[in-house]
């Protein structure tokens, strides 16, 4: 047995030997090492005809202790004396990481878009996510006012609170024992909580023909599908009645499964959902050609946005809403400037789509009343990897652009039904007369962990007739004026290897004091007074600042400033993604003119949001894998929510008494799996 372990030992000694020989063997030294093997290689492909090949004799050499030296301080001078391009174990993790990353999904946004990275035949990525909602007092414990065109508190009284907010009378009775008929005092108490969860499946494939010609898509599946809102009882029949029965069903407190949604049969929308498709081309002397409906994304996403995760908790696995456009586009590159054209296709007008032909293919009806556009940019965007060199460094990085988008339109057809008759037709046709110029630009500063970003945009112009199906006499006149203008900024900086992070936002969307309404439900163009400036602008929908007020009461930030403080700490922060950890908002609003309230009060709320989130690292890029989020959110409602009151008199009738607003609340789960 000694002898077997002898020979052991020295066979794990010689092989430690030509391990070490290996390493530290000069460069000529393995070169020749190398020409001897391949001459070796090619006499044994010679003679491997004749006789059988023999393994080559083992060399052994003694180790070589040249160049040995121990760690110092002449070491740490040396460091100082390093070329420019050399890379740390750090740096080269890095660049692994972004070989990774090659099957990532695209990017809308054109100047982040990979070229010619070398990316697999087919990649395959995506979300699947599950969201649960307890929303309490969104209303605000408002009443219904009439004089409001479209009132965003009372989207949030439910349908049980009647047309008076007296309570439904159900059939049976709310209260008491059940009666035949019910009388007066068995209406139902109004809830003041909806509860309610919703799932979405989101694929985005991409097949690479080559290392440039791409083609991507972007599909979902049980798109903000409520869960429990199929079920087999809630079919229509052949008569297009819901009878609230099914086949071995007799009562719907017996459901016994949940059938695919069905346009027009168990709900109004679709089971999957086509958002994108477009094309790829690119030549590295030309420049790259994208064709389709693809993203649109610039900057913050203040106005453009795409969709990608511009919310709390800065997670695609959270986002409702993007911006698509039809364009053909030519992005050309140089070092890392990017120079952009496009022509859009942003409104065609009324399109024949002559269903008795089957033959047939869709077509524009006419070209008069088509939106025309047309957009340029040009940007400063360091590649990626370089700029992790930089910032690992300690050095400063700086990139932005300008994007600007020209937009032109004669007629519009905008009411025209969407099987329209020539007849019909006739009476459709409105003359617009619109010219709009969109500036945007966007700068961004980094700087090891601190990151400041800034866009600032603008919507300008002149509008003839803005009514939408009809040329009223005030539109005889001066032309309606586009002077909208907004700005977000985005502050972060975080210490402690990123576990601590500090944040701050803020905003402005410029208002009108010629209107009455904040929110994306209500007629923010038509000047009442008789003035003629449209200036209310309005973010992107999917550009979230909070949880409540403008992310579920007015839709979106408009006509308002807001400040936005907020601190994280990650208990749980590794180099791969794995996160744990909790993040605290504070949002304060105010309106930018005080006579567009809804009480002529300037101050809207006071908004705490509060998060804790986990991550887990299980795929090649650091946000795959499962994700979970927990969220609580509370507005307090200030005055600028309450009731108009004029006179002495109270919103929403003379004499009637009613209470001030309340605060809102709101629960939330996130579950999903991103890939």
């Amino acid at each position: 047995m000694r002898r077997y372990l002898a020979i052991i030992g020295v066979v794990c000694l010689w092989a430690t030997a030509g391990a070490a020989q290996e390493e530290s063997t000069p460069t000529g030294a393995r070169r020749e090492a190398a020409t001897e093997e391949e001459a070796w290689e090619a006499e044994k492909d010679a003679s491997s005809e004749i006789e059988p090949a023999e393994e080559p004799p083992p060399r052994l050499r003694a180790p070589s202790l040249e160049g040995l030296e121990l760690p110092g301080e002449e070491l740490e001078e040396a460091e100082d004396d390093l070329p420019d391009d050399f890379q740390s174990e750090e740096e080269m993790a890095a660049e692994d990481a972004a070989l990774l990353g090659m099957a990532e999904p695209p990017a809308s946004d054109p100047t982040l878009a990979s070229w010619t990275n070398p990316r697999p035949v087919f990649s395959l990525n995506g979300y699947f996510r599950v969201r649960g909602n307890m929303n309490n007092n969104f209303h605000l414990s408002r009443q219904r006012v009439e004089r409001l065109t479209g009132d965003p508190f009372a989207r949030w009284i439910g349908i049980d609170a009647g047309e008076n907010n007296q309570g439904v009378l159900p059939a049976g009775g709310c209260s008491g024992a059940p009666s035949s008929p019910a009388t007066q005092d068995q209406r139902c108490a109004a809830s003041k909580s909806i509860r309610f969860a919703n799932m979405r499946l989101r694929l985005q494939p991409t097949l690479s023909l080559s290392d440039n010609i791409r083609l991507h898509m972007m599909v979902d599946v049980f798109d903000n599908l409520v869960l429990g809102s199929t079920p087999d009882v809630k079919s229509v029949n052949q008569f297009g009645q819901i009878t609230g029965r099914a086949p071995g069903v007799p009562v719907d407190s017996l459901t016994l499964t949940q059938p695919p949604p069905e346009s027009f049969r168990n709900t109004i929308g679709d089971n999957i959902q086509v958002r994108r498709a477009w094309g790829e081309v690119t030549n590295s002397t030309i420049g790259q050609l994208r064709f389709g409906r693809m993203g649109h994304q610039w900057g913050l996403g203040m106005l453009w946005n795409a969709g990608e995760g511009t919310n709390i908790l800065d997670t695609q696995l959270d986002s409702d809403f993007q911006t698509e456009i039809d364009r053909i586009q030519l992005i050309a590159k140089f070092k890392d400037i990017f120079f952009g054209v496009s022509w859009d296709f942003v409104n065609k007008g009324f399109t024949v789509d002559p269903l008795g032909d089957i033959q047939a293919i869709a077509r524009d009806g006419t070209r008069n009343d088509d939106t025309r556009q047309w957009s340029f940019l040009i940007a400063r965007r360091m590649d990626p990897l370089k700029q992790r060199k930089r910032l690992k460094k300690g050095k400063w990085v700086f990139n932005g652009g300008a994007y600007f988008i020209y937009r032109t339109q004669f007629l519009s057809t905008s009411t025209a039904p969407l099987l329209a008759t020539p007849e019909q037709l006739e009476s459709v046709f409105v003359r617009r007369d619109a010219k709009v110029y969109i500036p945007d630009g966007w700068f961004q500063v980094l700087w090891k962990d601190l990151r400041l970003q800034i866009e600032v945009a603008a919507i300008l112009g002149k509008i003839q007739n803005i009514a939408a199906g009809e040329f009223p006499p005030t539109a005889e006149d001066a032309p309606f004026k586009l002077r909208q203008w907004g700005l977000a900024f985005e502050g972060e900086y975080r210490f402690l290897n990123r576990k601590l992070g500090v944040f701050l936002k803020g905003g402005v969307a410029s208002g009108d004091p010629d209107v009455v309404g904040l929110s994306q439900y209500e007629d923010l163009a038509t000047q009442p007074i008789g003035s003629k400036n449209i200036s209310t602008f309005s973010f992107a929908e999917d550009y979230r600042i909070d949880l409540i007020l403008w992310r579920e009461i007015l839709g979106r930030v408009a006509g308002a400033y807001y400040f936005a403080p907020a601190i994280s700490y990650d208990l749980i922060h590794t180099d791969f993604g794995r996160v744990f950890g909790a993040k605290l908002d504070f949002i304060y609003s105010r309106a930018m003119f005080e006579q567009q309230t809804y009480s002529s009060e300037p101050n809207l709320g006071a908004e705490l949001d509060l998060s804790l989130y986990y991550r887990t690292e299980n795929g090649p890029s650091f946000t795959d894998g499962f994700y979970a989020a927990f969220q609580y959110g509370v507005l307090f409602a200030l005055n600028g929510l309450d009731y108009l009151v004029v006179d002495g008199v109270r919103e929403p009738l003379e004499g009637e008494e009613v209470g001030g607003v309340g605060n809102a609340q709101v629960w939330r789960l996130i579950l999903g799996i991103q890939f």
